[in-house]
């Protein structure tokens, strides 16, 4: 809001946003509020009212208005099938370290059924994608457009963690070094640090078998 963003729908138990900014909202915006003790995190009732409206259900419905959240996340549990929609989760890092492993969880959910699922801080960029798939590019040139503008010349590293035991059939291309195939369990670190020809990695493209995986770039020297 202070970067000029008027929110459409806020929803969690308001306990971190400010008297200033509650009283800004547009008279629009509509505000699913929660109580403080719940079964779940804002976040993930967050993500969770982003599916419902990304299938075209709406948040005004009186079955939401229950402030436990146990309405919204059963109904977020039926939406199905997430191919073919795209979700950012944006600042996902946050100031605590739980809650930014809980919402990688959460993109990683979104992509096991089917989504697309970008996560950034303004600084880092992560995609998470399930396997089998193809992607050309991983990132593609537009997300460094800030970058060349703001810090011209300064090169981007790219990682990639596995989410699961499973995954196999990992091939990467566009980087010094690349994989061909190779099986990444749960804990190896083979894929970290790698470098583009240039200062982005824009052209890399990867290939995966099985599993899920976690694309990141950032710059080398935060």
């Amino acid at each position: 809001m202070e970067l000029g963003s008027v929110p459409d729908y806020v929803v969690g138990d308001f306990d971190s946003i400010s008297e200033k900014a509650l009283k800004t909202l547009a008279t629009d915006t509509v505000c699913v509020q929660l109580v403080r003790d719940k079964d779940f995190t804002d976040g993930e009732l967050t993500a969770a009212a982003a599916v419902l409206l990304s299938c075209d259900q709406d948040l005004k419905n009186p079955a939401f208005s229950n402030p436990d959240g146990y309405a919204l996340y059963a109904a977020f549990g039926k939406a199905g099938d997430l191919t073919g929609k795209s979700y950012a989760f944006l600042n996902y890092t946050g100031e605590r370290a739980d809650h930014q492993l809980a919402n990688i969880a959460l993109g990683r959910l979104l992509a096991v059924r089917g989504a697309t699922v970008y996560l950034t801080d303004g600084m880092t960029l992560g995609r998470i994608v399930k396997g089998p798939a193809a992607i050309n590019p991983v990132f593609t040139a537009d997300c460094f457009d800030g970058a060349q503008i703001n810090a011209p010349g300064k090169r981007f590293l790219f990682s990639v963690l596995p989410l699961d035991d499973e995954v196999d059939g990992l091939y990467l291309s566009g980087l010094k070094w690349e994989l061909d195939g190779v099986r990444l369990p749960m804990g190896r670190s083979l894929a970290l640090s790698n470098r583009a020809s240039g200062p982005y990695p824009m052209q890399v493209t990867a290939r995966l078998k099985a599993g899920t995986v976690f694309f990141y770039t950032f710059p080398e020297v935060l």
